[in-house]
Formats: C-alpha cells, structure tokens, sequence
C-alpha cells in the first residue's frame, strides 16, 4: 500500500478541497449505481460545481499554476482536465452516464494534481514561493451539506 503523500503546509487547503471533490464523485458514483433521480443529481452538481469547482479551479489557474510554468506537461493536462469538466457540467438535462463521464474525470483529475502536479511544485518551488501561496490560499472552502442524500 502506497504512504501517505508529505504535503507541504502551503498546499494542504487545496488537497482538502480536494477530498471534498472526492466525496463528492463517490456520491455521484452511488447516485448512478442507485440510479438515482437525474434531476437530483442534477441539483447536487450544480451546487458543488458553482460554489466548490469554480472558485477552486480559479485559484490554481490564477495564482499556482502560473508559479510553475504554463507550459508544463502536467500543468497543460489540469487545465485541460478543468476545461473537460466545465463541457460536462454545462450539459442540459444530463443522464447517468453524464454523471459517470463526471465523477470519473473529477476523480483522474485529482489524483494527477495530488500524485504528480503538487509533488512536483513541492519539488520545484522554493520555501518562499510556496510561502507566497500560502498567503494568498490560506483557508479551506467550507464544504457545506447537501440536504437532498440521493446517495444513500
């Protein structure tokens, strides 16, 4: 079994954030498995997408990936990863394998940026650059709760 990845103090609000995209792609993937009512799921989505996905996506494009190189390889894959998401999201009335197609990006996505983008940026930035980050990403987005639990 993998060890945990060491992650550097300046990153851990991202990676929580990203436990939550986490939680929930497993409850989109319960949603479909129960097949659950798309409307639902729908609501759900949109929620987190509006109030979770934007404003994090933007915080990486804005103000991490540029600390790096936008040319990157893995730098150029999350963005395009970020963009495939946003296509998904803005789908109309969208079905089970939609939501498939979602929670399976969301979760290739993030592990890429947790197993290979932030250990590189750990690997590259100096103490300084990612205390710089740091300052400009220091608190968690509150993950609220979702009150309709379609997955359960």
């Amino acid at each position: 079994m993998n060890s945990p990845i060491k992650r550097h103090e300046a990153l851990k609000n991202l990676s929580r954030e990203h436990h939550d995209g986490l939680i929930f792609a497993l409850r989109l993937q319960k949603g479909v498995t129960k097949k659950a009512e798309c409307q639902v799921m729908e609501a759900y989505a949109a929620w987190f997408w509006k109030h979770h996905l934007i404003p994090h996506f933007e915080m990486e494009e804005k103000h991490l990936f540029p600390r790096l190189n936008e040319e990157h390889e893995l730098v150029k894959e999350a963005k395009q990863q970020h963009r495939d998401l946003k296509s998904l999201f803005e789908i109309q009335s969208k079905d089970h394998e939609d939501f498939k197609a979602i929670y399976e990006l969301l979760q290739k996505h993030i592990r890429l940026e947790e197993r290979e983008l932030f250990n590189l940026i750990q690997e590259k930035f100096t103490e300084n650059q990612l205390a710089e980050y740091q300052n400009i990403h220091n608190s968690q987005q509150a993950c609220e709760v979702w009150p309709d639990s379609f997955w359960k």
